[in-house]
């Protein structure tokens, strides 16, 4: 059964608005940019909620991703036993961290995303295949939203048909952050065996996508454990964020309906609106943290050596002194370094695949449904409780 707990400060979204960080971020971001709060299992954080404090953390050698519990924000959970997998190196920091991360750079060039572009293109026009064979109204988020992302980065690893569906199916069952332990160690465990399992078949024979070459590039300096932990990082990451934001960023099209005509008609202008559309969404609230190794200033207040700090990513994308009139969705905004990737040597990655993943999909939806629109009221669509990525649970559309 699900835990009976309350959302932490960092995940908090305004009920009236599923766009929107909560009432509380926003006030902490008013009055106290560095705010000390206390999670439901009694333990104290540091909420960072301002644009630049929450760069210059992410910045900060000082601040470890090493020495951060992955249980911090998982109240319940006991972190006993609980480590950082092999190759999971959004979880260390440099030299480690550097070391890992290099392997896997080639995978994210402009290069390998043009490469990349036509068979992403294929499998958004084949989900959409399935969606209009099933006819309205349809669930966005079951029928596109969430097997899209999840196919183009199995594209990307080099995943077979046959361990694509099977990630499908995994995928399916994921309860959230709400989850028992059990519940979690077991979707753990299947999504870990049936990485390792791909891992050792493409050691015999290396394909084209990212396993193959850390397999043909690395393998000599990578063990199977590290290629696994590797792979497995970014078909979470990749993932779930992705499949949240077309489905939030579907909803506030909705929701703006002349941003929506915009980007249906003006197909010059996504490359911009994708990068808005993080901005305004954000997903990732909050990523998992940081413990300080040494005494740190940061927003006027004294962080001490092993306290933890939480950048609240949402409301810091939301900060009225760093973007003009924060709260209004304007696809034709002039990027301005937004920090739903993140920021530093831990900026995500893979964003670049993200931003071309949100292009070939909205560009995809609009062109085949033009006329696309809610099947229900507004305020009959339900969203995730406590998670750590932010969407809807059903997107009902009709066309």
């Amino acid at each position: 059964m699900p835990l009976d707990i309350e959302t932490p400060l960092p995940y908090q979204r305004d009920h009236r608005c599923p766009f929107d960080p909560g009432p509380a971020l926003r006030d902490a971001q008013r009055t106290a940019p560095v705010h000390r709060y206390r999670l439901p299992d009694g333990q104290d954080i540091w909420v960072v909620t301002r644009y630049e404090e929450v760069r210059r953390m992410l910045t900060d050698p000082r601040l470890s991703s090493a020495r951060t519990p992955l249980t911090l924000m998982l109240p319940g959970v006991d972190d006993t036993g609980v480590r950082v997998s092999p190759g999971s190196f959004v979880n260390m920091d440099p030299p480690e961290h550097t070391r890992l991360r290099r392997t896997v750079t080639s995978s994210f060039t402009a290069r390998r995303m043009r490469e990349l572009a036509p068979r992403l293109e294929r499998i958004a026009e084949d989900r959409l295949d399935a969606m209009e064979r099933t006819g309205p109204p349809a669930d966005f988020m079951t029928e596109f939203a969430s097997p899209f992302p999840l196919l183009a980065i199995c594209e990307l690893l080099g995943l077979t048909e046959e361990q694509r569906a099977e990630y499908l199916r995994i995928t399916a069952m994921a309860p959230g952050l709400a989850a028992t332990p059990e519940e979690a160690q077991e979707l753990l465990t299947a999504a870990g065996r049936l990485m390792s399992d791909a891992v050792a078949a493409q050691r015999e024979a290396p394909g084209d996508g990212m396993i193959g070459m850390l397999v043909k590039e690395h393998g000599h300096e990578l063990d199977d454990e590290e290629i696994a932990g590797i792979s497995s990082m970014f078909l979470t990451a990749g993932f779930d964020t992705v499949a949240n934001t077309l489905g939030l960023g579907l909803l506030a099209l909705f929701d703006n309906p002349g941003q929506l005509a915009l980007l249906r008609d003006e197909p010059a202008v996504l490359d911009t609106a994708v990068e808005e559309l993080m901005r305004y969404l954000s997903v990732i609230s909050a990523t998992g943290g940081r413990t300080a190794t040494e005494d740190v200033e940061l927003g006027g207040v004294t962080i001490k050596a092993g306290e933890y700090v939480v950048p609240a990513l949402a409301v810091a994308n939301r900060d009225p002194a760093h973007f003009d009139d924060p709260d209004r969705l304007d696809l034709t905004r002039t990027p301005a370094q937004q920090v739903g990737f993140g920021h530093g040597v831990h900026r995500c990655i893979g964003g670049a695949m993200t931003l071309l993943e949100m292009r070939i999909a909205f560009s995809a939806v609009l062109r085949r449904f033009p006329g696309i629109r809610l099947a229900v009221p507004p305020e009959d669509v339900r969203y995730r409780g406590y998670d750590m990525v932010h969407g809807a649970l059903a997107i009902p559309v009709t066309w």
